[in-house]
């Protein structure tokens, strides 16, 4: 389940705990639209050159990459309040494919920073 966090949530110390937990700790910072999200998280993430750049292509890249990652991992989507606001679908959808990603994964934890 994806764990979300509200805006007086600081980023370093997130970061910090995570890692104090033995959590390879990742950190993805939201688009200003859906384009920009998916390219945000296909560079952060460096997922492959044939990445489809919507949402199956998202789920399909998300789940490979978390298999990939040895032991414990947390991925943080950040400053996904200004994406909420002018695209709630998109924002909703991310969100979703997240929930699915952590769900299969039981090394993995996703944290939706709301700031």
């Amino acid at each position: 389940m994806i764990e979300r966090r509200g805006r007086a949530t600081q980023l370093a110390a997130l970061v910090r705990a995570e890692a104090a937990s033995g959590r390879s700790v990742h950190v993805v910072p939201a688009g200003a639209d859906k384009a920009e999200s998916l390219l945000l998280f296909a560079e952060v993430l460096r997922f492959p050159a044939w990445f489809g750049h919507n949402y199956d292509a998202l789920a399909d890249s998300l789940g490979d990459w978390a298999a990939a990652q040895p032991g414990q991992w947390s991925l943080i989507w950040d400053r996904t309040a200004l994406l909420a606001a002018a695209h709630p679908d998109v924002a909703a959808t991310i969100a979703d494919i997240l929930d699915e990603i952590v769900t299969a994964d039981p090394a993995g934890r996703a944290i939706l920073l709301d700031r």
